[in-house]
């Protein structure tokens, strides 16, 4: 009896430290969520400014713009307040020495944070619903909704970073694009003859002329694939080239509203694409091993530059036999120069279905990134609190413009490292989870040494000694 009395004296107030404790976080988190999305959302708009005005759109319009980009706003801004947060309500809490009160009655650091976790794992399984639910339906209306007001405008919106369909009979891929200059295309075309056309240009610019389209390419290579066996495969190299595309065959007026972005899909489609997208590259290193006669249990070792190298090896020798040996005669001669010419034609095709594999590889990547930025970024409230947490205690201040300075400090390094990690990752110079996860990883070890710290009080945020000094002898 004496033992059950003791666990209902001990729980209560423990229980009510826990739920004072959750409350607490309540006002501060949706005052700084809502102060960081209006400032986003400011930005934004003034970013689209040029896109909007003139361009005599109700208000309804307006609105609908306004909330449907308030989605990944929210999505940014949800993290970002979890830790504005937790650093006042435990800069509040150890400025009024409550902190130092508990530890005081024995309640352990742990038990403390306890509350703050909980809120944490609660806000981020909500915004994992939401990234995944909600959010990729709202990017896609923005879309939908930010192309039917920027055309208006006589200006064709490519995106850029993924396949593109919307032309008939052609599929676009841009890497990059710096205003009206496309950078690093590649398209594919099949003519009504059955041949398959695929082009790659360094850069190229779209422009409308009356009823057409002109795509003007420069610095690239054509290549012709035969659709019978005894036809040739072709190869040509260009400065400029130029592409006339009828305007009624163009879908750009009016998107297709089944075409999806990476940020326009939830995990299980874009997983789907990413099986897909390899199911193509599978199918390219089949044809190259078909090319190079070999059997498909060979793909296992299988390396595109590898063989690429060994190809132009082969060619060199050749050459060079051809050249130094007089005494051939001209069916041996003609013979050799055949041979040439088919290991050129299969290098060719080799490095156009690496091109080709390569840019699968990018959708590959930029699909995952996007998978795993769904569920990392939420995680990261869980891992502010980790940070957020002894950083408030060891401040002692409570106030919204500590914990906003402090809170802004990290999350700026926090979203630089997710940036940097999604472009090295678009690039094939990272493995996507990798890039995702490592701003976690590398918070994670940093709140595990502050909270290491805080429980041993070892450190404090405290002012350097010559501001000390400098601000005693004002008051003095």
């Amino acid at each position: 009896m004496a033992l059950t009395l003791y666990r209902i004296h001990f729980s209560s107030p423990l229980k009510k430290l826990n739920r004072y404790i959750f409350r607490e976080h309540l006002l501060p988190f949706t005052g700084a969520v809502m102060v960081i999305s209006l400032i986003f959302l400011i930005n934004f708009l003034l970013r689209s400014m040029d896109r909007l005005l003139g361009k005599n759109l109700g208000a309804k319009v307006l609105f609908e713009f306004v909330a449907l980009n308030m989605a990944w706003i929210l999505a940014m801004a949800i993290p970002m307040g979890v830790l504005i947060s937790v650093l006042m309500v435990y800069g509040r809490l150890s400025e009024d020495n409550e902190i130092t009160a508990l530890r005081a009655g024995g309640i352990s650091f742990s038990s403390i944070i306890r509350p703050s976790l909980l809120f944490a794992f609660l806000v981020g399984a909500g915004t994992v619903y939401f990234n995944n639910f909600i959010l990729p339906d709202a990017n896609h209306n923005a879309r939908l909704l930010r192309g039917d007001i920027y055309r208006k405008n006589p200006d064709l919106n490519l995106d850029a970073g993924y396949f593109i369909n919307d032309i008939p009979g052609y599929t676009l891929f841009i890497t990059d694009k710096e205003g009206s200059l496309l950078l690093d295309l590649l398209i594919f075309h099949t003519r009504d003859n059955g041949r398959r056309i695929s082009i790659w240009a360094k850069e190229g610019e779209l422009k409308v002329v009356g009823n057409k389209v002109l795509l003007n390419l420069r610095s690239g290579q054509i290549h012709e694939y035969p659709a019978k066996s005894d036809e040739d495969y072709r190869i040509l190299d260009f400065a400029r080239h130029q592409i006339v595309i009828p305007v009624e065959n163009m879908v750009l007026e009016r998107r297709d509203t089944a075409r999806r972005g990476d940020r326009e899909m939830d995990i299980p489609t874009m997983l789907s694409e990413v099986s897909h997208y390899k199911t193509r590259q599978r199918g390219l290193m089949l044809q190259s091993l078909t090319i190079l006669r070999m059997e498909p249990a060979d793909s296992l070792n299988f390396s595109y530059v590898n063989f690429i190298s060994e190809l132009n090896s082969a060619i060199a020798s050749l050459e060079n036999d051809s050249l130094k040996n007089d005494n051939l005669t001209r069916q041996e001669r003609g013979a050799l120069q055949r041979q040439i010419t088919q290991l050129k034609t299969s290098r060719n095709r080799i490095e156009s279905n690496l091109r080709i594999y390569g840019s699968y590889q990018k959708q590959i990547n930029r699909y995952l990134v996007e998978v795993h930025k769904k569920v990392a970024m939420p995680a990261a409230c869980i891992i502010f609190v980790m940070v957020g947490a002894p950083l408030g205690m060891l401040a002692r201040k409570g106030g919204m413009t500590m914990a906003s300075s402090i809170s802004l400090f990290f999350f700026i390094i926090y979203w630089a490292f997710m940036m940097a990690g999604e472009r090295l990752s678009d690039r094939n110079l990272m493995i996507p989870w990798v890039s995702m996860w490592t701003p976690n990883i590398i918070f994670g070890i940093v709140g595990i040494f502050l909270i290491w710290y805080a429980i041993h009080e070892r450190i404090s945020l405290q002012l350097p000694a010559f501001l000390k000094r400098k601000k005693t002898r004002k008051e003095s």
